[in-house]
């Protein structure tokens, strides 16, 4: 089967995404934080691609329900509920909730994958239960960077590495790799010992910092500390083995 990664959002057209497993990543922070939300009780995440879509979005939903999320350039939109760090998403706030939630990144991506037949939601956090759940014998596999404002970033870049190195290794290599894949599990194999200080080193992680939210950068480089899959279908992210999910 074959393992496609792409490092640059906008290479994963709703074309070459159409009807497969498409996995997400976006470590700093929305992949993060959503899996935060969901292990502490909410129970779905809908994603919206701008700020503007979430919030007519919310108007048509049950306020007492229902939180408003999301950021703009790191730092909550004024007037949402909550914001991007998974800091937030505590079990008293967000259990039994359902989350609205638009991101720089994120959110956009997972908007561009709506022709997808499931996307994974991914970060270090939970890395290893989505490696779990794929196997080369089931359908063909994209890995996504988010990025950064469109651009190549290097978390996410080295995350989706760890994601292509560890279903390599589990599947001794019967996964057929383009080239993203293989330069990404090169930039894992490079940067991946000290997840913690490639975070910091990293434009976003550096920016994030400069605004208040190292610890932000630090939980999110806590590998599998949050293991909990994230499936979004049909415009929802639920827990895998939910009814919606």
């Amino acid at each position: 089967m074959n393992l496609d990664c792409y490092l640059v959002p906008s290479e994963a057209t709703e074309s070459v995404v159409a009807g497969k497993t498409v996995v997400i990543v976006d470590v700093l922070r929305t992949c993060t934080t959503i899996a935060f939300a969901l292990m502490n009780g909410a129970e779905r995440v809908i994603p919206a691609a701008t700020v503007e879509a979430a919030t007519k979005l919310m108007s048509s939903l049950d306020r007492g329900s229902t939180l408003l999320c999301g950021e703009t350039e790191g730092k909550k939109v004024k007037g949402f509920d909550l914001g991007n760090s998974p800091l937030e998403y505590v079990r008293d706030v967000v259990e039994k909730k359902t989350l609205v939630f638009a991101s720089t990144n994120g959110t956009k991506l997972m908007a561009r994958g709506a022709s997808a037949r499931e996307q994974l939601i991914c970060s270090f956090v939970n890395i290893q239960k989505v490696v779990e759940n794929v196997r080369p014998d089931g359908p063909e596999l994209i890995v996504v960077a988010s990025g950064m404002n469109d651009r190549f970033s290097l978390e996410d870049a080295v995350c989706a590495g760890m994601v292509v190195a560890k279903l390599n290794e589990l599947s001794a290599g019967a996964w057929e790799l383009n080239d993203g894949a293989h330069a990404a599990m090169a930039l894992f194999e490079k940067l991946g010992k000290n997840i913690r200080r490639m975070l910091l080193d990293s434009a976003h992680g550096r920016y994030l910092v400069s605004i208040g939210f190292a610890s932000d950068v630090e939980t999110s480089s806590r590998v599998d500390s949050v293991p909990v899959l994230p499936v979004l279908k049909e415009g929802r992210i639920t827990l895998a083995g939910n009814s919606e999910s």
